[in-house]
Parts: C-alpha cells; structure tokens; sequence
C-alpha cells in the first residue's frame, strides 16, 4: 500500500484537458469576482467623491436656495456617479443651541423623507462639536448599487454622510417651493415634529416634557 502511494505521489503525468476541466472554472470565477469586488469599490469611490462635490457646492451658496436648486444637484450627482436611477439626496442645515439642536430647513429627492427630530439618534455621535448659535449643512447621499454578476457580492446601498459649514456666509437661506421640504416656523410647543432634537444639557427642556426620540413620528 505504502509502494502504491509513493509511486502515485513521485507520477508526473498528467492529462491536460482534465486539468483544465477543473481549472478553468476557478479562474473563470476569480476573474469574474475580481471584476465584480473592483467595480463595487469604483462606485463606492465614486460616491464618495460625488457627495463632497454637492457639498462643496452648497458650502459656497451666499444667495437663497431653494428646494428644486437641491432636485438639480441630485441630478449632478447622479451625472457623476453614472447612475440614472435610484440615487437620492437629502440636505439639512441645522443649527447648534443651548440643549440641543435645531433643524434650519431639510429636503429629500426622489422618494427620501426630509430629516426630522426623531433621526438624530442614528447620526448624532456623527457631527462634530459646534459652537452654540453655529450652523452646518448636512449632507446625504444615498446610491444602490447592483453587482452585473452573481460572485459573492449582493445588491446593497451605499450611503454617504458629510457635514460641512457656509463658507462665505453664516447660514444658506431656504425657499421650500417643492414638496418634501421642512423649515422651521418656531410654532408651538417640542413635539419632536417641530425641528428640534433636546439633549438634557444645562440650559436644555425639561427632560419630562421631552418628546420620545425612539417613536417614530409619522
């Protein structure tokens, strides 16, 4: 038994066609895959540097914008990320103040609510430190990406979250002239539907009165 095994281990030959029978579909696979893993990562890229751009772009306004100047930036970023379908954009300028945070204004495109209260749970670890009565403009965009093969990647969404501050102004004026906006009219009492997110800090509400951040409000 211990000949035969040797023999077999010391045997050179081989038949070429039966190794490319169990080769060829490995690489077929590897290569597939490597196409599949670097074009995910090109849009994921892509994204990323497409989102910075519309934000770029918002950070300079020193005039008033209005909710369909956001619908054409969503078509901008669609242009760069090459997708003509699915992409959405939603941005919010909020406002730092004692206790808390205040949404200035908000709108989402294509099917994306505008930012509420209730969200800044998900995101608030996410934004930076700001000064009491400053602003920053939130940024989010959001891209489906569907792999063109089955190899080990699935459908996903890949969303990006920036926040930048008005560059050559203190704050970027808003006209809601289509639907899915928000602006904040400061009317009546915290309800979590009014625009702002408490945080209990020195200065805050009344932590009894706070609206229940964990329900949503619609």
């Amino acid at each position: 038994m211990k000949r035969m095994i040797r023999t077999f281990w010391k045997d050179e030959g081989a038949s070429v066609a039966l190794e490319a029978v169990i080769v060829i579909p490995i690489l077929a696979w590897v290569f597939v895959a490597s196409f599949v893993f670097f074009d995910a990562f090109r849009v994921y890229n892509t994204s990323i540097k497409a989102t910075y751009a519309v934000a770029d772009v918002l950070s300079r306004r020193t005039n008033e914008i209005a909710s369909s100047d956001i619908e054409g930036l969503a078509d901008v970023f669609q242009f760069l990320t090459r997708n003509t379908a699915g992409s959405a954009l939603r941005v919010s300028q909020i406002t730092r103040q004692q206790g808390g945070y205040r949404i200035d204004w908000s709108h989402g495109t294509d099917g994306t609510t505008y930012i509420r209260a209730s969200d800044f749970p998900d995101f608030i670890d996410r934004i930076p430190i700001m000064a009491y009565g400053d602003r920053m403009l939130l940024i989010e965009t959001f891209l489906p990406h569907r792999p063109a093969f089955s190899a080990g990647l699935a459908d996903q969404e890949f969303v990006n979250f920036t926040v930048t501050r008005p560059r050559f102004a203190g704050q970027v004026a808003f006209v809601a002239d289509l639907n899915n906006s928000y602006v904040y009219t400061n009317s009546g009492y915290p309800t979590g539907l009014d625009g702002f997110y408490y945080t209990n800090e020195e200065g805050g509400s009344d932590p009894a009165h706070d609206p229940d951040w964990d329900v949503d409000p619609s």
